[in-house]
């Protein structure tokens, strides 16, 4: 079976799930009409989305209370049948964060992905029975694990990556818009069964169909309307008067597709990034713009069980050109507060040279690092608060002077120079061999009172006690006296014995030499 994963709207989904009290509101993503944009990855001098959109800027997308606006009106037209209406320009940067975490929603489902654009694709879900459930479990499940980065999706299964991708198309219809703490939400699939393909095809229209505008326009022109009717067509003539493209529709007819699925490896960096929209001159603005991509990175680290070993830090600048910059990470982490502060000290002592007109920050992942808190006292500082900690110092007093004492290489008494400060690695638990493994007492509390038989030298026998705590004495050692408390009322003095019972059970039993009563103080394991 195949799951094809898409995020409609991606531009307008990008959006809200940077700002997501906005889906219940009337809101509209807009791109001028041909205007400079983002090329490649952004890096472009020239690149850029339309900051201040004017009158001839184009919808992309509406959230659902934008009565009345659709994609593709200018935005004088959709101003003027919505005067409350809210907009927002077009961010690659925000797109190519959703889709990454579109791409690794699907791979905590599957690990076998195919991305064939941003915002669409296709996943391997055959044996995914035992670990989930059926397809519909399946399907389930990746539009929740979609929801959980922030992203409203719609999927589909199936037999085969084009009726799957139909499928995901036919769910677009149930889609809903609602803001969620991750972003938004309100997804939905559709699963095709084997034996309901034929009919799940025959009544589709043929809108439902990625065609060429000129094969779309020929085939109504014959009269079809659906797959259904396209699949009683016989191939050859179909073929010799429309092209390879009505045979390559006539295969999808009857349900036919035999290309395979190519998975892709995954990105080596998780990415999120924002445009500005204004030039920042100082680290205040930056302030509020860091956080929100760092609660996002988290969100999408943490539900993978990842966290971030490294993290980099784009900014674009004015001019066009990239200020790039690493953070130093004591350990890996996740923890916002502690890496914003490092973003903050970072930009305070190297200063970008001019105004700051979009956001990058990446991080390098590497497998969730669980601290192990002490037993006793006081939970300390994580390594990444203490690296803020340091950076704070080195920002006040300067780099050449914050760092630990290390012994100089030379002769002179006493001599040392300042090396980078790193938290100690934690202490390494030694387990001792079998062999060299000794017993642990666990002691009784209170002590299980007993009746000992002993022999004319005083030497147990027979151990009568509670429960279980009895038998035939097989082994003994001892005694070992004690007596304390002699300058009491109640002085103490005990006889304590180790004895090995019929069963292999070992005590310690102790007999008071004032009254000669037993007891059993502690079960050796």
């Amino acid at each position: 079976m195949i799951a094809c994963l898409s995020i409609p709207d991606l531009s307008l989904v990008a959006a809200l799930r940077a700002e997501p009290q906005l889906a219940v509101e009337p809101m509209a993503v807009v791109q001028a009409g041909g205007g400079a944009g983002f090329a490649g990855d952004g890096r472009s001098p020239n690149g850029g989305a339309s900051i201040d959109p004017g009158a001839r800027a184009h919808v992309l997308g509406v959230t659902p209370a934008a009565l009345g606006v659709v994609p593709g009106q200018t935005l004088a037209e959709a101003r003027a049948i919505c005067p409350r209406l809210q907009t927002r320009p077009a961010s690659v940067e925000r797109e190519r964060a959703a889709a990454q975490a579109a791409r690794e929603a699907a791979s905590s489902v599957s690990p076998r992905v195919e991305e064939t654009g941003p915002g669409l694709l296709y996943l391997d879900v055959e044996g995914l029975e035992s670990l989930i459930g059926d397809p519909r479990a399946v399907a389930r499940e990746l539009v929740a694990a979609a929801e959980r980065v922030g992203l409203r999706a719609a999927a589909g299964v199936a037999r085969s990556k084009s009726v799957a991708r139909l499928a995901a198309r036919a769910a677009e219809a149930d889609l809903s818009l609602e803001p969620t703490r991750f972003g938004v939400g309100g997804g939905a699939f559709k699963v095709v069964p084997v034996s309901e393909e034929r009919e799940f095809l025959a009544a589709l229209p043929l809108e439902a169909v990625e065609l060429p505008a000129e094969l779309y326009d020929s085939l109504r022109r014959f009269g079809l309307h659906s797959l259904g009717d396209v699949a009683r067509l016989p191939a050859g003539p179909l073929a010799a008067r429309l092209g390879p493209d009505a045979s390559t529709l006539l295969r999808l007819a009857h349900g036919e597709d035999a290309s395979p699925l190519t998975p892709r490896a995954e990105p080596d960096l998780f990415e999120e990034g924002e445009e500005l929209e204004w030039d920042a001159a100082s680290v205040e603005p930056l302030l509020f713009v860091w956080k929100g991509l760092l609660d996002r990175l988290a969100q999408r680290l943490a539900a993978r069980g990842l966290m971030a070993r490294e993290m980099f830090l784009s900014l674009r600048l004015a001019d066009g050109s990239w200020d790039e910059r690493a953070l130093d990470l004591a350990a890996p982490t996740r923890e916002g507060p502690a890496l914003l502060q490092l973003l903050k000290l970072s930009v305070e002592a190297r200063p970008p040279p001019s105004g700051v007109r979009a956001v990058r920050l990446s991080a390098a992942p590497t497998r969730e690092v669980l601290e192990q808190m002490a037993l006793f006292g006081p939970r300390g500082a994580s390594p990444t608060q203490l690296a803020a900690a340091v950076a704070r110092l080195s920002a006040l007093v300067g780099p050449d002077r914050v760092g630990r004492p290390v012994p100089a290489d030379r002769w002179e008494p006493f001599a040392v120079r300042t090396g980078k400060f790193a938290p100690p690695p934690p202490p390494q638990v030694v387990f001792p061999a079998p062999s060299e493994l000794s017993l642990a007492a666990r002691a009784l509390r209170p002590p299980r009172t007993a009746d000992v038989r002993c022999d004319d030298h005083g030497s147990p026998l027979l151990v009568i006690g509670e429960g279980a705590l009895g038998g035939r004495v097989v082994a003994s050692a001892g005694p070992w006296r004690t007596i304390a408390e002699w300058w009491t009322d109640s002085p103490v003095a005990l006889d304590s014995y180790d004895l090995e019972l019929a069963g292999g059970l070992l005590i310690r039993a102790s007999k008071e030499l004032a009254t000669e009563a037993w007891r059993i103080e502690a079960v050796y394991d």
